[in-house]
């Protein structure tokens, strides 16, 4: 890293980052992958792959190299906080750097002898600080085409700040942060420009240890531009993938939406070890729906494709950043309304993962429920952007890990293979992937579950051969977690060419295992008798951020030959090819190939029906409402003033609440002015009939130098005043006096040589 004072102030940090993948491949493995990977595949013991996290995120350029990435890091938060529970695992050094809080200001941040200057927002919400000195490469790109003064990249970023604020404030109606009093200069949302792009993230929110909420902050990298070397060390590129703009201007707007709701989240709850998994997803969503057209989080969703065995709530780690999927998933149906009341009941003291199951069903839906459609959705890509996340990378497309993949099963040799005592976490799936052989044939199913788990279901796509569309059905478990089903015609020619078995537990607590059997036979299944779909009741919201409400129906088909219309042990279940889906709404429609219904306008109640040759199915209500529309949240709480809200004059001369002199000027008042009644009646007059003055000297270029200039012996002496010691200012005192003294001189007399002057009459 370029600068040492970096290490002072990085540690505490609570850093959101946003992160995208290197310059050639979107999905390039960053120093945390690799890391990480090294220890789940116990390459490296725990307490090593912790410090080499946090060699990672503070010193890359001491990171071993098989464990240096091209990729840039997804997450320095679940790192830190990681680390500062495990301070005894930390090496000397890392466990140091942990230690430290803020100590300083943030120019430690810039290195010493930076000049920092600041701008306000046009709408008033944020001050942005920057400098253009690049000593330590901080400083933001010189361009300035309107001539004002103030660089181009700083009034861009000023402009995508105000309108993130716009959508998530005024628009989705969150609460906006209080005011920080006079920190960072005056009430506004302070946003620091520095050079994070070398170090390997976009940015972060801080929130110092011991600092209340309100005293959040954000720092953003300086240029957004790519750079994938760094003297001798190949580092991470920012991505080019991103619409539009590029790297820059797409980084730029899902940097500050992303780290802007961190801001909105800490206000409502800062318990990361329970929430920061739920912090981290929402926040990614956040950015893509505030610009979906940049689609920047599709950079982090490979690892939480290919990882569906790991719980959906894990964090920390990298996993987080692609549970926006889920997000993203629950909203195409609910709204953008589902994060905000899940935020409204964290709010109310609930954890967010029960937050999110009563959000749930406050809907009428059960997690069981919504899981069992998200994993389906995984292999069929039934999401808004599904087609993207299958073509974003051609070379490492996007895709579900099946648990298989290397059985190379050769169904037209073998009569079936099990897998035995297969471990399920809790909110974790498994997924089996079987391919048919030529001819006719057909494959059954058996699943057995352990009994410990209280909530398992077991999801089964069968593919048509065409690749034109696919069926989906639930296999019924019985109290043992027991059940089978059969596929009728598995077959390279159809009509099922694969099919896809998901085992998921979605209990929140309870972890297991189970065992499933792939079975083909030539023996035709029984003909089914009954047939329903599932889900019963869907409710849907429709047109919010341009989405249209979607459902995955699935079809229940079997055998009933006691009539009870129940799946018995004895009763056979299938799936069945030549599927017809209706609706009985001209504003919904259902699509013969999958069953996922799309509900285009609002509708009170569509029945949806499902029909195999003379079997049909009881309708399914669906019903699509308009988003609901948020009232405008809690504004912040600032009376806007010039520039630092107690030093007018000299925050304004040298451009920044942060300048060294600025500060100095700011202790002298506060040990000698504000102390005594006279200093105090001084210090309010000035405060009365400053702010006009400094106003005049922030515009005007040449007054803040002559400013600066006669603010010299006032530094000076301030200088004196507070950097000394006691003795110190007595010896100060007598040169001062000495100097006076040479200077003007004991009495002032005529030369005794000189003749006296001239009178002369009136």
């Amino acid at each position: 890293m370029k600068k040492n004072g970096l290490y002072f102030l990085l540690p505490l940090i609570f850093a959101w980052i946003l992160i995208s993948p290197g310059e050639a491949l979107s999905r390039s493995l960053s120093n945390l992958d690799l890391i990480e990977k090294a220890y789940r595949n116990g390459g490296i013991g725990y307490r090593e792959a912790l410090n080499h996290k946090i060699t990672a995120l503070f010193r890359p350029e001491l990171l071993p190299a098989e464990y240096r990435g091209k990729g840039m890091m997804k997450s320095a938060t679940p790192v830190i906080m990681e680390a500062m529970s495990n301070r005894h695992l930390l090496t000397p050094e890392n466990a140091g750097l942990l230690a430290k809080g803020r100590g300083t200001t943030l120019t430690i941040w810039y290195g010493s002898g930076i000049e920092l200057l600041s701008f306000m927002s046009p709408d008033r919400h944020f001050r942005i600080h920057y400098t253009v000195d690049n000593k330590y490469g901080d400083a933001v790109p010189a361009a300035d085409n309107d001539g004002d003064g103030i660089p181009d990249y700083v009034e861009r970023f000023a402009d995508i700040l105000d309108s993130v604020w716009s959508k998530e404030i005024l628009e989705m109606g969150y609460n906006a942060p209080p005011s920080d009093g006079t920190e960072g200069g005056d009430c506004l949302l302070d946003v620091y420009l520095a050079d994070t792009g070398t170090s390997g993230f976009y940015g972060f929110t801080q929130i110092d240890k011991g600092d209340t909420a309100s005293m959040v902050y954000m720092i953003f990298d300086n240029d957004f531009l790519p750079i994938c070397s760094n003297g001798n060390n190949t580092i991470a590129c920012f991505p080019t993938n991103l619409n539009p703009g590029g790297s820059q201007e797409g980084a730029m707007k899902v940097a500050a939406a992303h780290e802007f709701f961190h801001t909105v989240q800490f206000q409502i709850n800062e318990d990361i070890d329970i929430n920061g998994w739920w912090m981290e997803a929402s926040a990614t969503w956040m950015e893509d729906y505030v610009y979906p057209e940049v689609n920047d989080y599709i950079n982090y969703i490979g690892y939480w494709f290919e990882h569906q065995g790991l719980p959906l709530d894990t964090y920390p780690g990298l996993f987080p950043y692609g549970t926006a999927v889920w997000v993203k998933h629950m909203t195409e149906k609910y709204g953008s309304g589902f994060v905000y009341d899940v935020w409204t009941k964290i709010a109310g003291g609930e954890f967010a993962l029960s937050a999110l199951e009563n959000a749930l069903t406050d809907r009428g839906i059960t997690v069981a429920d919504e899981l069992k459609e998200l994993r389906v959705a995984n292999v069929t890509m039934t999401y808004d952007d599904g087609g993207l996340y299958e073509t974003w990378d051609s070379t490492n497309p996007i895709g579900i890990s099946y648990n298989n993949a290397d059985d190379n099963l050769d169904f037209s040799q073998i009569g079936s293979i099990s897998y035995n005592n297969v471990y399920v976490a809790a909110l974790a799936s498994r997924y089996y992937s079987f391919s048919a052989p030529d001819g006719f044939g057909n494959l059954k199913i058996d699943f057995n579950g352990d009994d410990n788990i209280s909530a398992i279901s077991v999801m089964v796509i069968g593919f048509h051969s065409d690749d034109t569309g696919y069926d989906v059905t639930e296999i019924i478990l019985d109290l043992a977690n027991d059940g089978s089903v059969t596929i009728n015609g598995f077959s390279s020619n159809g009509p099922y060419s694969r099919v896809v078995v998901i085992p998921l537990n979605h209990s929140t607590t309870d972890s297991g295992s189970f065992s499933l059997t792939a079975s083909y036979t030539t023996i035709p299944p029984e003909n089914a008798t009954f047939m329903d779909i599932e889900p019963d009741t869907t409710s849907l919201i429709t047109g919010d951020s341009g989405t249209k409400g979607k459902q995955q129906y699935y079809l229940i088909m079997f055998n009933d030959s006691n009539g009870n219309q129940t799946l018995d042990s004895d009763e056979a279940q299938v799936l069945e090819n030549s599927v017809t889906w209706r609706s009985d709404s001209s504003s919904v429609t259902v699509d013969n190939s999958s069953g996922l219904a799309y509900a285009l306008n609002t509708v009170t109640t569509a029945g949806i029906t499902a029909t195999i040759g003379s079997l049909s199915s009881a309708p399914a209500a669906l019903a699509a409402n308009n988003p609901v529309i948020m009232s405008p949240g809690t504004p912040r709480n600032c009376t806007i003033r010039i520039s630092d809200g107690r030093c007018f004059i000299a925050t304004a001369a040298f451009g920044s609440p942060l300048h060294p002199y600025v500060g100095l000027l700011r202790e002298f008042r506060d040990r000698y002015m504000l102390t005594n009644p006279v200093g105090r009646w001084i210090v309010s007059l000035y405060y009365l009939y400053s702010p006009p003055a400094a106003e005049k000297i922030e515009r005007n270029d040449n007054l803040r130098e002559i400013v600066k200039i006669s603010l010299i012996p006032v530094i000076i002496f301030s200088g004196l005043m507070v950097k000394t010691t006691i003795a110190e200012k007595i010896i100060a005192g007598i040169v001062i006096g000495v100097i006076v003294f040479l200077l003007i001189g004991v009495k002032v007399t005529p030369s005794p040589l000189s003749s006296p002057p001239k009178r002369g009459r009136g």
